[in-house]
């Protein structure tokens, strides 16, 4: 919808579609406390701290700002439904705010996930993408078809070994979500691999890259796991963006000389070494009086 000055909300009307994450809290409040402490531990703990630049798809509400790295350089928030609301990136400014120390900037894209709107991002610049109960709205909202488009954008911003993180409903529009993102193959073709249908061919591992037949290889590894204690079936996981790339061996680092000690640290290196036989004595005595006593 495009606002204008005839049709602007009056004071009090909404004028936004309720999220998903809304209507979990309103009808499965236990859902909804599950999924939100997944996904603070999913945020805080798996991104880098070397990691620089985050994509948040369908940005509704602060999540993202409060618990990326603090040394993240660059946060772009995209939004569903046509734009990133007013009151979200008000409250995205506000975390950034109340956090403190984090000097990140933060900027904005107002427009549905689809491969035109994601163009502004430039290809291999994303360390991460937080996809965070957005898919079903995506889906329901934006046609179906959008969550393939997502995956296909994350794979071409991301950088090699970069992240999708991920909190969704396992079954999204009929599909098994982690297929769908296992779907994109490593030579750009898109499809979900079948019950019986397993990655690569016997012998792959020891050949050239350049005769291994991708389009039997997955772009994203992916590890993930069903949310615990869930009414509503949720998955929870990592994907991690696959090299289509020949890797150069690695040079030896050279070998450094083994320092010799003085005679000062010799004698503190002994006295360490025979105060941490006493403390293991001392354990093992510990240990069999233990075992005596339960005797």
């Amino acid at each position: 919808t495009t606002f204008t000055l005839s049709n602007l909300p009056r004071h009090g009307q909404k004028y936004t579609r309720a999220s998903s994450t809304t209507s979990l809290r309103l009808l499965d409040p236990i859902s909804y406390a599950r999924t939100e402490f997944v996904s603070t531990a999913l945020v805080t703990n798996q991104i880098p701290r070397t990691a620089e630049v985050a994509l948040q798809i369908g940005t509704t509400d602060p999540r993202a700002a409060y618990y990326v790295p603090k040394s993240l350089k660059k946060l772009i928030c995209h939004g569903t439904f046509n734009t990133v609301e007013f009151r979200a990136k008000r409250q995205v400014e506000q975390a950034k705010e109340r956090r403190g120390g984090m000097d990140c900037e933060v900027s904005f894209i107002d427009r549905a996930s689809d491969e035109a709107a994601l163009s502004k991002v430039k290809e291999n610049s994303v360390d991460v993408v937080l996809l965070l109960q957005v898919s079903e709205d995506g889906e329901k909202h934006e046609g179906e078809g959008w969550l393939r488009g997502v995956v296909e954008e994350s794979a071409r911003v991301l950088r090699p070994g970069g992240r999708m993180l991920f909190v969704e409903k396992k079954e999204v529009s009929g599909s098994n979500f982690v297929k769908s993102v296992e779907g994109l193959r490593m030579d750009g073709s898109y499809k979900e691999f079948g019950p019986s249908e397993t990655e690569g061919e016997e012998g792959d591992d020891v050949k050239p890259l350049s005769e291994v037949d991708l389009s039997k290889y997955s772009s994203f590894d992916v590890a993930f796991d069903d949310i615990d204690l869930c009414p509503s079936p949720h998955v929870a996981g990592v994907a991690i963006l696959r090299s289509a790339t020949e890797e150069e061996p690695e040079e030896e680092a050279p070998a450094v000389p083994a320092k010799e000690m003085t005679m000062q640290e010799r004698m503190a290196y002994e006295k360490r070494t025979a105060d941490a036989d006493l403390a293991f004595q001392a354990f093992e005595r510990g240990r069999r009086k233990g075992k005596a006593k339960g005797a």
